[in-house]
């Protein structure tokens, strides 16, 4: 019989693991090349028993995927034979509570974004992140995070499905409190965001074998809507209003930023700081094509994913408004950032100021409230749904969109579409609402 101190590991928490290579002829049977499990222990008499435990039961699984049945790896666990097993209690053993107790679950949210930003995950996301590993925190405490239980989990659902919206996770008002006083609660997305952000950090510790299961999983809330209809697009006659009230601003000497903002993103489909980031030289011509390149090559550029990089052909419309003209005084006056006025904000890139400007201009003509939900974030589902309509492929609208879309044909062999091709889908966005004058 193999040592079972051979397939011993400890952690950086100075916790024992079993660790063993799953064989290559046995390999499709198993999610991963390793089998590794939590001995939830610091000493290593306890450890090695435990494995012992643990390595005949993966010898049985191995046999069992040999002779092609179905293996329940979920079931591996040390704690099923330790009736059958005798544990010496020594002097100087560690205290049966410290045995078992992992990392404390904001050792281990710490340990998970310090790796998330080391993977370029932009400061926005992580704030979301931590935001709601704090109220987690603040509704099943600090506990060790293999000792976070389904009931845990449902009191969490339970607590955060009565809190209002935009309570700010981290405000020293009592939970209760805020429940009491709360007039309106959080959207079923956003509880589906707190899960998804939630299910990345026990992910992570399952990895690296600080507990065994996500507790959170299947706590989302069904949608009674389709995902499609969670964000209105932009009707004509909403277009029509919006361009009416952006003209007059225009007349009071709107900043720059305002007047084009909105324009590219009706003809571009970006999103808000993709627009709000670019440099002068993001403009540029390709095979004779104007066009804006769509990407993060500088510290202060963000994209959502590496897909997002593109190169979006400039429609008629931005032209016959004279965008290029501005682009190029902006380059004769040695300006780099295409809209210097902006500032940048930690989380938020760019955008910030835009996007509070521009729900200020939604609310005033009164595309706010009820079912509807359109912000500037419409204008790339208005972009889409117009293309779907027309029969489009959807990869080509994937292609002005920077979606990924197909199988491994489309995202490994293919390459991007050319500008030439997407720009005869670009000239296929025509609404239907007065624009000539402004």
């Amino acid at each position: 019989m193999a040592r079972s101190s051979a397939y011993i590991e400890i952690s950086r928490h100075h916790i024992y693991y079993f660790r063993i290579r799953v064989p290559t002829a046995l390999s499709h049977h198993f999610p991963r090349t390793f089998i590794r499990r939590s001995l939830q222990t610091r000493c290593r008499r306890e450890a090695v028993i435990r494995c012992s435990v643990l390595l005949e039961q993966v010898g049985e699984l191995f046999r069992v995927a040999a002779s092609g049945q179905v293996v329940r790896l979920h079931e591996l666990s040390w704690k099923r034979s330790q009736e059958r097993v005798a544990v010496p209690v020594l002097h100087h053993a560690v205290p049966l509570a410290a045995q078992k107790a992992g990392p404390k679950f904001s050792v281990v949210v710490g340990d998970y974004l310090q790796e998330q930003r080391r993977q370029g995950v932009g400061e926005k996301t992580l704030g979301d992140k931590r935001s709601v590993t704090e109220l987690m925190k603040r509704i099943v405490g600090n506990k060790p995070i293999d000792q976070i239980s389904r009931a845990d989990a449902r009191r969490f659902k339970e607590t955060s499905l009565k809190l209002p919206p935009r309570m700010g996770q981290s405000s020293p008002r009592p939970i209760k409190e805020l429940i009491r006083e709360a007039t309106t609660t959080i959207s079923p997305t956003t509880f589906n965001n707190y899960i998804k952000n939630l299910t990345t950090v026990f992910t992570y510790a399952i990895q690296e074998g600080y507990c065994d299961r996500n507790p959170l999983a299947g706590l989302k809330v069904q949608q009674k809507v389709k995902a499609s209809d969670q964000r209105c697009r932009y009707t004509d006659d909403d277009l029509g209003r919006l361009f009416a009230v952006l003209k007059m601003e225009k007349q009071l000497d709107i900043k720059p930023h305002r007047q084009w903002l909105p324009l590219l993103g009706l003809y571009t489909g970006a999103r808000l700081n993709e627009l709000c980031q670019l440099y002068v030289d993001d403009v540029v011509q390709v095979d004779g094509v104007d066009c804006i390149h769509i990407r993060a090559s500088r510290p202060d550029q963000k994209l959502k994913s590496l897909t997002s990089e593109r190169v979006v052909p400039l429609h008629s419309q931005l032209k016959s408004q004279g965008f290029l003209e501005y682009v190029e005084h902006q380059r004769a006056l040695g300006v780099q950032r295409l809209f210097p006025e902006l500032t940048l904000n930690k989380n938020h890139g760019y955008s910030h100021s835009p996007s509070r400007w521009f729900a200020g201009v939604r609310d005033r003509i009164g595309l706010k409230g009820g079912e509807q939900k359109k912000d500037f974030h419409s204008f790339r589902h208005t972009v889409a749904d117009h293309l779907k309509q027309l029969g489009v492929a959807e990869s080509l609208i994937g292609g002005v969109l920077g979606h990924q879309t197909g199988g491994i044909t489309f995202g490994r062999y293919g390459k991007d579409y050319v500008p030439g091709k997407l720009a005869v889908v670009i000239e296929l966005l025509d609404f239907e609402f007065t624009d000539s004058e402004r």
